[in-house]
């Protein structure tokens, strides 16, 4: 399996914008450069497990949470995400988002058979 170190950077920068953390406060704590976050961030660097853990920890996020485009168990990490965005809301916020939720759930499962037929349709002819 090859990790997408693009995605991984890019959900490290959306956590940290999140956090109202620059990159030079990032670099701080965990004690690396600001150049280095950058490259981090852009996917241009791999960087350790040691990092990895220590940026979450930063973060105060977990790793499935950053990982969440290259897990298998992505409910669970989707899960994290919305409680950690909804977190973030009052509680009005908080009944919209789930109105709004309930919505599109509703309107997902409507239209399910006709977006199926359109997928099997579109995979056999560019089989």
């Amino acid at each position: 399996m090859n990790l997408d170190y693009k995605a991984i950077g890019k959900r490290i920068k959306e956590m940290r914008k999140r956090r109202k953390l620059s990159q030079a406060e990032l670099a701080e704590v965990i004690e690396r450069s600001t150049s280095y976050i950058s490259y981090i961030e852009a996917g241009q660097k791999c960087m350790s497990l040691d990092t990895f853990v220590e940026i979450a920890n930063a973060l105060a996020v977990s790793t499935d949470l950053l990982l969440v485009e290259q897990l298998l168990a992505m409910p669970a990490a989707a899960s994290q995400e919305v409680t950690a965005i909804l977190g973030q809301c009052n509680e009005y916020e908080r009944l919209v988002l789930a109105d709004a939720i309930k919505a599109i759930h509703a309107a997902l499962l409507r239209h399910r058979p006709a977006a199926e037929m359109l997928y099997t349709q579109y995979s056999t002819r560019n089989r």
